[in-house]
C-alpha cells in the first residue's frame, strides 16, 4: 500500500493501520492498481500488487469541507 508513492506498510504489524493514516476520502484523487511484475519497481515484496492512492494536490483542497450530518431516524 502507497499513498502518494510512499509505503505505508507496517512489517510490526504485517499490514497497514488504517487507524494511524489521516485520510479524509474527499482529498482522494485517484487509486492505481498495478497488478503482476510490475510492482516490482516500487521495491521488494511487492511482486504481485500494488494499491497506490493519490491525493489531490494542495492548491485543489484550499478552504475549508462542511459536511452536513445524517439524521437519525
Amino acid at each position: 500500500m502507497l499513498i502518494d508513492g510512499r509505503s505505508v506498510y507496517n512489517p510490526m504489524a504485517s499490514g497497514v493501520n488504517w487507524d494511524a493514516q489521516d485520510l479524509p476520502l474527499e482529498d482522494i484523487e485517484r487509486i492505481e492498481v498495478i497488478r503482476g511484475p510490475g510492482g516490482t519497481v516500487w521495491g521488494a515484496n511487492r511482486g504481485q500488487r500494488v494499491i497506490n492512492i493519490m491525493t489531490k494536490s494542495a492548491k485543489d483542497t484550499q478552504g475549508g469541507l462542511l459536511k452536513r450530518r445524517a439524521r437519525a431516524r
